[in-house]
Protein backbone atom coordinates (compact mmCIF):
# COMPACT_ATOMS: atom_id res chain seq x y z
CA UNK A 1 0.00 0.00 0.00
CA UNK A 2 1.64 3.68 -1.02
CA UNK A 3 1.52 6.12 1.56
CA UNK A 4 -1.20 8.63 -0.01
CA UNK A 5 -3.69 5.44 0.40
CA UNK A 6 -2.48 4.81 4.08
CA UNK A 7 -2.76 8.56 5.01
CA UNK A 8 -6.33 8.73 3.18
CA UNK A 9 -7.18 5.77 5.41
CA UNK A 10 -5.47 7.35 8.71
CA UNK A 11 -7.51 10.11 8.04
CA UNK A 12 -10.76 8.73 7.26
CA UNK A 13 -10.68 6.87 10.59
CA UNK A 14 -9.79 9.66 12.65
CA UNK A 15 -12.94 11.37 10.92
CA UNK A 16 -14.81 8.28 12.40
CA UNK A 17 -13.61 9.10 15.52
CA UNK A 18 -14.49 12.15 15.78
CA UNK A 19 -18.23 12.09 14.75
CA UNK A 20 -18.31 9.02 17.16
CA UNK A 21 -17.25 11.73 19.46
CA UNK A 22 -19.34 14.35 18.62
CA UNK A 23 -22.03 11.95 18.54
CA UNK A 24 -21.75 11.05 21.92
CA UNK A 25 -21.54 14.77 23.00
CA UNK A 26 -24.39 15.65 21.48
CA UNK A 27 -26.46 12.64 22.90
CA UNK A 28 -25.39 13.81 26.07
CA UNK A 29 -27.10 17.00 25.42
CA UNK A 30 -30.16 15.93 24.45
CA UNK A 31 -29.44 16.87 20.61
CA UNK A 32 -30.75 13.47 19.12
CA UNK A 33 -31.40 14.18 15.27
CA UNK A 34 -27.80 16.03 15.35
CA UNK A 35 -26.51 13.10 17.57
CA UNK A 36 -27.75 10.38 14.66
CA UNK A 37 -26.59 12.68 11.60
CA UNK A 38 -23.21 12.32 13.48
CA UNK A 39 -23.39 8.64 14.39
CA UNK A 40 -24.09 7.68 10.10
CA UNK A 41 -20.73 9.66 9.66
CA UNK A 42 -19.14 7.67 11.80
CA UNK A 43 -20.07 5.08 9.95
CA UNK A 44 -19.64 6.71 6.39
CA UNK A 45 -15.80 7.28 7.29
CA UNK A 46 -14.93 4.11 8.43
CA UNK A 47 -16.53 2.39 5.12
CA UNK A 48 -14.74 4.85 2.94
CA UNK A 49 -11.23 4.01 5.10
CA UNK A 50 -11.79 0.23 4.23
CA UNK A 51 -12.81 0.72 0.73
CA UNK A 52 -9.70 2.66 0.52
CA UNK A 53 -7.22 -0.67 1.05
CA UNK A 54 -8.74 -1.60 -2.66
CA UNK A 55 -8.94 2.74 -4.10
CA UNK A 56 -12.14 1.95 -4.72
CA UNK A 57 -13.76 5.79 -4.21
CA UNK A 58 -17.57 6.86 -4.41
CA UNK A 59 -19.30 10.07 -5.09
CA UNK A 60 -22.54 9.30 -3.22
CA UNK A 61 -23.34 7.79 0.02
CA UNK A 62 -25.59 5.01 -1.80
CA UNK A 63 -22.62 4.36 -3.33
CA UNK A 64 -20.15 3.89 -0.69
CA UNK A 65 -23.00 1.64 0.96
CA UNK A 66 -23.51 -0.59 -2.03
CA UNK A 67 -19.77 -0.75 -2.19
CA UNK A 68 -18.98 -1.70 0.82
CA UNK A 69 -22.04 -4.15 0.70
CA UNK A 70 -19.95 -5.54 -2.42
CA UNK A 71 -16.46 -5.84 -1.86
CA UNK A 72 -16.65 -6.56 1.99
CA UNK A 73 -19.75 -8.19 3.08
CA UNK A 74 -20.37 -10.30 -0.07
CA UNK A 75 -17.17 -11.71 -0.19
CA UNK A 76 -17.26 -12.46 3.43
CA UNK A 77 -14.37 -9.98 4.62
CA UNK A 78 -16.82 -8.62 6.87
CA UNK A 79 -19.77 -10.02 8.82
CA UNK A 80 -23.31 -9.72 6.90
CA UNK A 81 -24.62 -8.18 10.60
CA UNK A 82 -22.06 -5.04 9.70
CA UNK A 83 -24.09 -3.91 6.32
CA UNK A 84 -27.29 -4.21 8.58
CA UNK A 85 -26.03 -1.73 10.71
CA UNK A 86 -24.97 0.41 7.74
CA UNK A 87 -28.15 0.45 6.66
CA UNK A 88 -30.41 1.11 10.68
CA UNK A 89 -27.70 3.71 10.94
CA UNK A 90 -28.16 5.35 7.65
CA UNK A 91 -31.74 5.32 7.89
CA UNK A 92 -31.71 6.66 11.25
CA UNK A 93 -29.64 9.69 9.77
CA UNK A 94 -32.05 10.39 6.99
CA UNK A 95 -34.78 10.09 9.16
CA UNK A 96 -33.26 12.56 11.53
CA UNK A 97 -32.50 14.93 9.05
CA UNK A 98 -35.30 14.91 6.00
CA UNK A 99 -38.64 13.64 8.08
CA UNK A 100 -40.70 16.41 9.17
CA UNK A 101 -41.54 16.13 12.51
CA UNK A 102 -39.33 13.22 13.43
CA UNK A 103 -38.61 13.55 16.78
CA UNK A 104 -35.65 10.65 17.68
CA UNK A 105 -35.86 9.34 21.53
CA UNK A 106 -32.86 9.14 24.19
CA UNK A 107 -33.20 5.15 23.91
CA UNK A 108 -33.24 5.16 19.95
CA UNK A 109 -30.41 7.46 19.41
CA UNK A 110 -28.36 5.18 22.17
CA UNK A 111 -28.86 2.17 20.07
CA UNK A 112 -27.97 3.98 16.73
CA UNK A 113 -24.78 5.24 18.42
CA UNK A 114 -23.81 2.12 19.86
CA UNK A 115 -24.13 0.65 16.25
CA UNK A 116 -21.98 3.02 14.94
CA UNK A 117 -19.31 2.21 17.54
CA UNK A 118 -19.62 -1.62 16.77
CA UNK A 119 -19.37 -0.74 13.23
CA UNK A 120 -15.87 1.43 13.76
CA UNK A 121 -14.48 -0.72 16.14
CA UNK A 122 -14.93 -3.89 13.17
CA UNK A 123 -13.52 -1.69 10.37
CA UNK A 124 -10.48 -0.54 12.48
CA UNK A 125 -10.06 -4.15 13.24
CA UNK A 126 -10.02 -5.57 10.36
CA UNK A 127 -7.55 -2.72 9.35
CA UNK A 128 -5.37 -4.08 11.62
CA UNK A 129 -5.56 -7.23 10.87
CA UNK A 130 -4.50 -5.96 7.06
CA UNK A 131 -1.75 -4.44 8.26
CA UNK A 132 -2.98 -0.83 7.33
CA UNK A 133 -0.83 0.95 10.21
CA UNK A 134 -4.34 3.24 11.25
CA UNK A 135 -2.13 4.41 14.52
CA UNK A 136 0.85 5.95 13.19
Amino acid sequence: MDETTREAIRQDIANSRDELEAARILQREGKYRQALSRAYYAVFYAATAVLGLKRIKRAKHSGVQSAFGQFFVKTKLIELEYNAIYVRVRESRELSDYERGFVPMADFANDKIEDAEKFVARMEKYLREVGARIEE
